[in-house]
């Protein structure tokens, strides 16, 4: 499964049950990012009972709208609590370490590693 757009891509690795986002996403409001949601909603029901890794080591942008189209999947998560979370990000990218830090403070089962 996977969104391919020019200025972004997000796929998904069933065997590693990975999300990987790559580029930059720059939509204009939260309608514009329904198929993004609707994708992490694909995913999730595939992970049910397992665990879901978000790689953002690669997007080196997302706007406001974006993040919170994942605080939503993120707080969805949560409230299902069928599987865990584990994001992954870097600390080369300079909005990951905030952003992607709140996340936990959605859920607090969620597993950070930023490096």
């Amino acid at each position: 499964m996977e969104i391919k757009d020019l200025d972004y891509h997000i796929q998904f690795d069933e065997a590693t049950r990975t999300v990987k986002f790559v580029g930059s996403i720059r939509l204009q409001n939260l309608p514009a990012y329904e198929p993004i949601k609707n994708f992490l909603r694909d995913v999730a029901k595939l992970c049910q009972g397992v665990s879901l890794t978000m790689d953002f080591k690669e997007l080196q942008f997302v706007n406001s709208s974006g993040i919170t189209t994942l605080s939503m999947f993120i707080i969805d998560s949560r409230k299902s609590a069928s599987y865990q979370i584990k994001i992954l990000g870097s600390l080369n990218v300079s909005w990951q370490s905030k952003s992607l830090s709140n996340f936990k403070k959605l859920w607090d089962q969620v597993v950070l590693e930023i490096a």
